[in-house]
This record gives structure tokens, C-alpha cells and sequence, in this order.
């Protein structure tokens, strides 16, 4: 039976100290990136903190969700009795789906839109919806196919300013890093490699 503890909801039981510094670390040179790009932005001191938090969350998310210990537990049954709640929040569609960011800095930036968070918002659940729905070898195929759509969609669609990073930076840490549950395949290349050099002999 898996008990949920609040550092699983982060990286997974089990990641390793090394594995959170690269997470953190990451997220830190998002923050310093962010930081220098919109030096100038005007923003308010309650949009730097909202825009730190995105990167935190984000950018530090993409590491921490593709862990092997955070698909873990995200792709693993949960005990019989969880709450409705957690249950939700577990799916990867739930979790997906929680993910209001772009439409907050839609309406909340300069340079935004409601449709502009809508569009990136309803993106990347339909990405987490298509992945989910996929047999096992299309996931990954799929994922990437939303992600990199994505990317050469972004810049066709007019967002807030200094915040362009985040429809592809969202797409890869919900519908790839969370999404696809890799791993499984490593014992069929194994058999594939070894046949293959069995061959050569």
C-alpha cells in the first residue's frame, strides 16, 4: 500500500538529494533568466512574485515531474479508501487540469488575454487527454507531438510580454515530464540489443 507524503507530491518518494538540487537548480536559473529578460517590464511587485512562482513551479516542475520517482508515484494505484480528492489530483488529468497558470497571466500581465490563457490552457489538457487515452507506445510519440506543436504555434499567438516561455515550458512538464510513464520499455531494448549482438557472432 503506498502512503502518500507531501515530499511525493513534489519528486516522488525516494529522489535522491542530487535529483531535487537539479530541480531547484533549474528553477533558479529560470528565476535569474525571468529576471534579467523583464528587468525593464514595469511589473508590479505582486506580478514578480507571481512570475517567480511560474518559474518555480514550471520550469523547476519539468525536472521534478520527468523523475523516475514522481512517475512513480503519479502512474501508481493508490490504496482502496483515498479521498475522491486525492484521487484527482493523482490522475494525470486531474493534475493537468489544475494547472490554471496561463489564464491567470492572461488576465493578470500586460500583453495578455483571456483567450490567449485559454488557448494554452485547453492545450495542454487535450495533450494530457490524448496521452492518457494513448496505448503505451504512442504516449511519448504524442506528447512530443503536442510539445513541439505547441512551440511553433507560440510565437503566431500574441501573449504577454516576457512570459513567452510559458505555453512550451507548461506543455513539457504536464504532457511530457508528467504525462508519459516511461521505463517499461528498457527490458525490450535490453532483449533487442542483446539479440542484436548475439547476431554479430
Amino acid at each position: 500500500m503506498m502512503e502518500v507524503h507531501r515530499r511525493d507530491w513534489l519528486f516522488g518518494a525516494g529522489a535522491t538529494p542530487a535529483e531535487k538540487l537539479l530541480a531547484h537548480g533549474t528553477a533558479a536559473l529560470g528565476t535569474l533568466a525571468l529576471a534579467v529578460a523583464n528587468r525593464h517590464a514595469g511589473w508590479a511587485w505582486w506580478q514578480w512574485l507571481l512570475a517567480v512562482s511560474l518559474v518555480w513551479d514550471l520550469v523547476g516542475g519539468v525536472v521534478a515531474d520527468g523523475l523516475d520517482t514522481a512517475k512513480s508515484f503519479y502512474h501508481s494505484p493508490l490504496p482502496a479508501r483515498t479521498p475522491k480528492r486525492i484521487r484527482f489530483v493523482h490522475h494525470p488529468v486531474g493534475f493537468t487540469g489544475l494547472h490554471i497558470q496561463p489564464i491567470l497571466v492572461g488576465f493578470l500581465f500586460p500583453g495578455g488575454s483571456w483567450w490567449w490563457g485559454m488557448i494554452w490552457y485547453g492545450w495542454a489538457l487535450a495533450g494530457a487527454v490524448a496521452v492518457e487515452a494513448a496505448p503505451e507506445r504512442l504516449q511519448r510519440p504524442i506528447a512530443l507531438a503536442t510539445v513541439v506543436a505547441g512551440a511553433m504555434v507560440s510565437p503566431l499567438l500574441s501573449g504577454p510580454a516576457g512570459l513567452n516561455w510559458l505555453p512550451v515550458v507548461l506543455l513539457l512538464k504536464l504532457v511530457l515530464a508528467h504525462g508519459v510513464l516511461e521505463g517499461k520499455g528498457a527490458p525490450q531494448r535490453a532483449t533487442v540489443a542483446c539479440t542484436t549482438e548475439a547476431g554479430r557472432d
